[in-house]
């Protein structure tokens, strides 16, 4: 064999057995490491740093004595203690050599020292004083220990007393370490002096050396130069003194100028914190939380109406207040209620000082302008999970959020992300709730102001109020939407009997009902013949004042012991009914995620509303002139396009609408995105242009358009000037665009969106002075329910505060119910419970022709009709102009009884559907929407009119000249009374023939109307004749100068 292969050939497996070495080398470093890193190393130091601790109070203990015989064995078990952790850290170091050379490295060596040396008490040399120095270093191991326990627990400190901390413990190791090193050197220094001395210390020149006067040495060398009465004799301890005064003046002043540094940084919010009070509650708002948006929260939260104001509320936001948040927290009305701390509520610390475990709830709002919506609604998502997570962790209870979000499909992800089938927070879409509005408004004018006054709380007007029509409308103001029970005494009785009785008996409109069905509760509006069989599982929603009108009916026809009883009962649940009732508010349905999952939902979305079979391309919905279109006129034109405006068409094509009017977007650019979203929607179309350019508006057709809607302009995120200031300045296009509008069609009725509300100044008439004093819900554009304030979302989101269920009931009121909950559909199915809608419709025609020349009926009366015999809830109306001395539209909201009606009435009812002679010819669902012609249905109606009274006339000509008598008996029959109207009603020498001169007039009313019209367009048609006329000799010009320049 070859020698060289014999000495190669074994080298292989001495390689294997050192690379397995060496992996489990590698593998016993990382678990040493690993155990080090967790509670085990995390107790090794506190044991190490109580060691040092006992170590050196017992070692400044025993110089006081002449001789401590243990202390030299104490030494050897700390020692011992310290060498076996020195070691398990070096041999779990990445690095060894840097750890070696690391400053906690080197410090545990020194303090290791008196292990390796052999200690003869009584013997003072040089190694005996650095054994003593070595003893007293152990205090850097006492510091060390109480930044793990700072670590360990959950206390964080901010920059100011971090920094404090800091000086603090510089000064007090600088102190003991000093006071150390000089008893090490002067002791025996002065032993020796004291023996070498003649009078064998009987003078009072040199005393025996003591720690405390080290310390009270070192003190005063610190503070001061010294006053003389105590000086170092060793040379080493002249030496520390110098040492000492160098590192004085080197680390001490840069320590102070960094907390000075922090302290000018720091504002006075950024260091308080509030002291919670359990018998005051308060609520935690936070995120983008500006002047505007607070005010609105605030005026609704502080309100009268919702009793007494004994809570507080902490607004927690990253920047200093600005002088105008400075400005309204000194508001005398909030200033003892409001508590402003900078921090972030992402940040623990920071929600530990707004006390969140304890707040009742936590609002979260939104930029509701801002362009980029889908990073405000991920901020918010995030802050409201921490804020659950932090609190869940600590109390292990749910806090309950307030929440406000852009954009629907955040709804949708912030589910998703809490992992859980129902959510039990108030979660306000803005982009949704608006966009329904608006649409909604389109055809139930006046909804915005109805919806408005519902949820915002109006105080008493003091000053008197010369206009009629102003009166009536700040009285509907005062009116909001409470939660209460039912009496027991209305058990057996239908809905729309229990209705009448509290419309009644207490000037309140119960409009819903909460029924309880174990885990399951479902909120409807009113459910009609449905009977109440048990009032102990059923709440009720109901129109009225206050707050105590909502408890009477509680409380209806009980006797004084039942009232005692009912109030006993309330009392002794008291408790529970402060705590959050989780299991309540999990039980009620949610409208907008009901459903397995968005394709359920898409599909209940189908069976409701009117889509195309297959889409439209923009190219063909594109239109240049609409003139050019004659079908297209009572058209609704939405200036500028909004990225939610999917949420708009939807209810302007629902089903059960008996008329479906053409859409006309008008935007400067094609909306190739968004027409994805809108593209199967009928009668939508497309015209690019500017609304701020007349003769876009004019291809629009806007002479001929029956509606307009203006949306907001989005702005930046960042807001540096005043947020006043830019939210007016931020309505300046939507002014112009209304004005342009206005111009070319003074009569169409414009939805437009402010964003505040004292520009709605710019927008009102020439002949309606605008006074100062006047809020500007007092305006006529205000009541007519043509302006929409961004400002009623924060309204909305603080009622939801009070009432959970408020968003569930307005969604309902806008758009329905649409039920994909198998288990309520079953129960409302088997239960014949009905939901209902919200429609606008004339006084009825059959209630108004018997009294129409004798006298008008009133809401009283009308409401026990409408409710009883048509199982409809009447909850306000829309009083056309002049209607009493208004010159613009108003609404009314839940009217006195004795208000009188007027042909200029319309009345906003909750119905599941409407009679055929309120809603006029009924829309066929199942029809094409291409074949409806809006003229030829008002066609229809006229003609029907016609020949009904032209009937009415040739029945009744007989009866001319002559006398009538008429008697009336009408009964109404409910809560276990019988009422008898009845009416004795004499008319002498009544000509009927009236009636058909009345026909006459509104047909002549029509004809004149049609004349306009017709003029309007010749007009139209003649401008786009000069200016095409214009254009052909323009282009003629520019051909022959072309050929000139060529020949």
């Amino acid at each position: 064999m070859n020698p060289k292969m014999s000495m190669v050939l074994p080298l292989p497996q001495l390689k294997l057995e050192t690379n397995d070495e060496y992996e489990n080398r590698i593998t016993l470093r990382l678990y040493i490491e690993k155990l080090l890193n967790q509670k085990v190393g995390r107790y090794l130091e506190i044991i190490s740093g109580i060691a040092s601790l006992a170590s050196v109070g017992i070692y400044i203990v025993s110089t006081y004595f002449d001789s401590v015989e243990w202390l030299a064995t104490l030494d050897i078990v700390v020692c011992s203690l310290y060498l076996t952790e020195y070691l398990l850290k070096l041999f779990a170091a990445q690095h060894r050599l840097q750890y070696i050379f690391s400053d906690f490295a080197i410090i545990e060596l020194l303090t290791l020292f008196p292990l390796f040396t052999i200690q003869s008490v009584g013997n003072w040399n040089y190694l005996q004083r650095l054994i003593n120095i070595s003893r007293i270093l152990r205090v850097f191991r006492v510091i060390r220990m109480i930044n793990k326990l700072q670590q360990l627990s959950d206390i964080e400190y901010g920059g100011v007393t971090r920094q404090i901390y800091v000086i603090f413990s510089t000064v007090t190791t600088i102190i003991i370490v000093t006071a150390g090193v000089l008893y090490a050197f002067e002791f025996p220094k002065r032993q020796e002096l004291i023996e070498n001395d003649p009078n064998k210390g009987c003078s009072n020149q040199i005393d025996k050396c003591h720690f405390h006067e080290m310390i009270y040495f070192t003190i005063v060398t610190l503070s001061t130069v010294g006053y003389g009465d105590v000086i170092p004799y060793s040379e080493e301890g002249r030496v520390c003194v110098i040492v000492l005064i160098i590192i004085v003046l080197v680390v001490i002043p840069k320590q102070m100028n960094e907390l000075i540094r922090l302290m000018g940084l720091q504002s006075v919010y950024a260091r308080s914190f509030y002291k919670p009070n359990h018998e005051i509650p308060h609520i935690i708002i936070c995120s983008y939380v500006s002047v505007p948006s607070l005010k609105n929260f605030c005026n609704e939260l502080f309100h009268q109406d919702h009793g007494g104001q004994d809570k507080n509320a902490i607004i927690l936001k990253p920047s200093i207040p600005n002088t105008e948040m400075e400005d309204f927290l000194h508001n005398e009305r909030y200033e003892m209620f409001l508590i402003y701390l900078q921090g972030n509520p992402m940040v623990e610390r920071d929600l530990r000082r707004a006390a969140v475990t304890q707040a009742k709830a936590c609002v979260i709002l939104t930029n509701k302008q801002i362009v980029d919506s889908h990073s405000a609604d991920h901020k918010n998502i995030l802050i409201g999970l921490l804020i659950k997570k932090y609190v869940n962790h600590l109390t292990g209870c749910n806090i309950r959020l307030c929440m406000q979000l852009i954009k629907p499909e955040s709804k949708m992800h912030y589910k998703q992300s809490l992992g859980v089938k129902m959510i039990t927070d108030q979660i306000i879409v803005v982009e949704e709730f608006k966009m329904n509005l608006l649409a909604k408004s389109c055809f139930c004018p006046g909804i915005i102001s109805l919806l408005g006054n519902l949820v915002t709380s109006a105080g008493e007007q003091k000053e008197s109020l010369d206009s009629e029509w102003l009166t009536q409308y700040t009285d509907g103001m005062g009116h909001e939407i409470y939660r209460t029970d039912l009496s027991f005494k209305f058990q057996g009785k239908t809905f729309s009997e229990v209705a009448a009785i509290v419309y009644n008996e207490f000037s309140g409109i119960l409009f819903g009902l909460e029924l309880d069905f174990g885990k399951q509760a479902i909120i409807r509006l009113n459910p009609g013949v449905y009977t109440i069989s048990n009032t102990n599982k059923v709440h009720a929603y109901i129109i009225c004042q206050d707050k105590k009108v909502a408890d009477l009916v509680a409380t209806y026809d009980m006797t004084t012991e039942e009232i005692a009883n009912y109030h006993f009962s309330l009392q002794s649940n008291i408790t529970d009914k402060d705590k959050p009732n989780e299991e309540e508010e999990d039980k009620v349905e949610d409208p907008l995620l009901s459903g397995k999952d968005q394709l359920d939902e898409q599909d209940i979305i189908e069976k409701d509303y009117l889509f195309l079979n297959e889409p439209v391309s923009l190219m063909d919905a594109t239109s240049i002139f609409l003139l050019e279109q004659p079908e297209i006129n009572n058209h609704i034109v939405v200036c500028g396009i909004h990225p939610s405006i999917y949420y708009f068409l939807l209810p302007l094509r629902a089903k059960y609408l008996k008329e479906i009017q053409y859409v006309v977007i008008l935007a400067p650019e094609k909306p190739t995105e968004i027409w994805e979203q809108i593209n199967r929607f009928p009668k939508v179309k497309f015209v690019q242009g500017s609304p701020l350019i007349s003769e876009d508006l004019q291809r629009a057709s806007i002479h001929c358009a029956d509606k307009a809607v203006i949306f907001a302009q989005s702005s930046d995120a960042n807001k540096t000037e005043s947020e006043d200031f830019l939210d007016q300045m931020h309505d300046a296009e939507s002014i112009f665009i209304y004005k342009a509008i206005k111009k070319i069609n003074p009569s169409i009725q414009i939805m437009i969106e402010l964003v505040s509300s004292s520009n709605i100044q710019f927008l009102l008439d020439k002949d309606y002075k605008f006074q100062n004093d006047f809020k500007y819900e007092l305006t006529p554009l205000q009541a007519s329910g043509e302006v929409y304030i961004s400002a009623m979302i924060d309204t909305l989101t603080c009622q939801a505060y009070y009432n959970p269920h408020i968003v569930t009931i307005l969604q309902q009121i806008l758009t329905g119910m649409r039920q994909s909950n198998p288990v309520i559909k079953a129960i409302c199915e088997d239960l014949d419970i009905k939901d209902s809608n919200l429609y606008q419709v004339p006084v009825p025609e059959d209630y108004l022709v018997i009294y129409i020349f004798i006298q008008n009926k009133t809401f009283g009366e009308l409401f026990n009709y409408l409710s009883i015999e048509r199982h409809l809830i009447p909850l306000g109306l829309y009083r056309l102009a002049k209607a009493v001395d208004n010159k613009h539209p108003y609404v009314y909201t839940n009217p006195p009884a004795e208000t009188t009606l007027t042909p200029r009435d319309k009345v906003f009812v909750l119905a599941h559907q409407l009679p055929a002679d309120l809603s006029g010819i009924p829309f066929d669902a199942n029809s094409d929407p291409k074949q409806l012609n809006t003229k030829e249905v008002e066609n229809n109606k006229a003609l029907n009119f016609l020949l009904e009274k032209l009937k009415q006339q040739t029945s009744s000509q007989n009866g001319v000249n002559r006398v009538a008598k008429q008697k009336i008996d009408k009964t109404v029959i409910f809560q276990g009374q019988q009422i008898k109207q009845t009416r004795n009603i004499e008319t002498e020498n009544m000509n009927l023939n009236l009636a058909a001169l009345h026909v006459l007039d509104q047909v002549n009313e029509q004809i004149s109307i049609v004349k306009d019209q017709i003029n309007d367009i010749k007009n139209s048609l003649i401008q786009k004749e000069d200016e095409i006329v214009e254009k052909c000799r323009r282009a003629i010009r520019y051909e022959l100068g072309t050929v000139i320049q060529q020949q």
